[in-house]
């Protein structure tokens, strides 16, 4: 793939759909496809963390405007890597415990579900997959030795994101879950050739777009956007956080019983992540059990 475009076959005629990783929303409206806005609580929680100094007060003040969001949150403050004897019961505490720059994080990537459109059923399913995902990758990356490139919030946002085109292409177009096989299921993934065919666009580069219209740092965009390929040639930052995303989609997968097609061997992931091929087998063991143990 190109780094600007799309890998695409012949678009249907008329359709006027080829869609760039440099497009602008403008340019993307023009062309029948909206990416969806950002809720007004996670614009204030940004504008905080840019201006630097903000205290849990002030960040979780903004968080309790939103119950959706609120709620979103205190279930991250339960997940494995950062559950405690005794769970938060303020808001405030749950943004002590997350600190202020990683529950923007995770505000970024809860939002994201209250602002997509579509079949409230499928949207359900596709969500709680995306959720899962998410916790995986953020597991491995909070579990992975040495020092890791981006924080595990980072991977969190990384699993949440990384699909995140499909509700987008899903509204654009009404036969999409039809035409690219998802009908009746949410389980297994969209080929990016069955996209390009269809649509000539692919949910990885809007996913992209999206990613950078939400703000979110270049490594998490840049991986959303390779989390389908070997992204060999990729910065380290980024291949990492593809790998740690991509073994997430592998064990998902394998604990449905499907077969993800494209993922890399464990021996290749090993390597990437600079650790050896029983350290990941292992490191994989640990986080299913733990996943399991904590799920929700």
């Amino acid at each position: 793939m190109r780094p600007n475009q799309t890998a695409v076959r012949p678009a249907a005629p008329g359709s006027g759909l080829l869609i760039n990783a440099d497009d602008s929303p403008e340019s993307l409206l023009a062309r029948g496809i909206k990416l969806p806005p950002q809720p007004r609580a996670l614009q204030q929680i940004q504008m905080l963390a840019e201006a630097g100094g903000a205290t849990a007060r002030q960040v979780a003040a903004v968080v309790a405007t939103d119950p959706g969001l609120t709620a979103a949150l205190y279930r991250v403050a339960r997940s494995p890597l950062y559950a405690r004897r005794v769970a938060p019961q303020t808001v405030e505490q749950v943004v002590v415990l997350l600190g202020v720059n990683a529950t923007l994080t995770y505000a970024q990537a809860e939002c994201l579900q209250s602002v997509s459109a579509g079949d409230p059923r499928v949207l359900e399913r596709f969500w709680a997959r995306s959720r899962a995902i998410a916790q995986l990758t953020e597991l491995i990356a909070g579990n992975l030795p040495g020092r890791l490139p981006f924080t595990p919030s980072e991977a969190y946002l990384t699993g949440m994101f990384h699909d995140c085109g499909v509700p987008v292409l899903m509204q654009r177009f009404p036969d999409y879950c039809r035409s690219v096989g998802l009908q009746g299921q949410m389980q297994r993934w969209v080929e990016i050739a069955d996209e390009d065919r269809h649509f000539a666009c692919d949910h990885a580069v809007l996913g992209l777009l999206l990613a950078r219209h939400w703000r979110l740092p270049d490594r998490v965009a840049q991986a959303i956007h390779h989390h389908h390929e070997a992204a060999s040639q990729a910065e380290i930052s980024v291949l990492m956080l593809v790998r740690t995303l991509q073994i997430a989609m592998a064990i998902y997968a394998e604990d449905l019983g499907l077969h993800e097609k494209g993922m890399p061997t464990n021996g290749l992931a090993a390597a990437d992540l600079q650790v050896s091929e029983d350290e990941l087998g292992e490191l994989i063991d640990y986080v299913r059990e733990q996943f399991l143990e904590h799920v929700n």
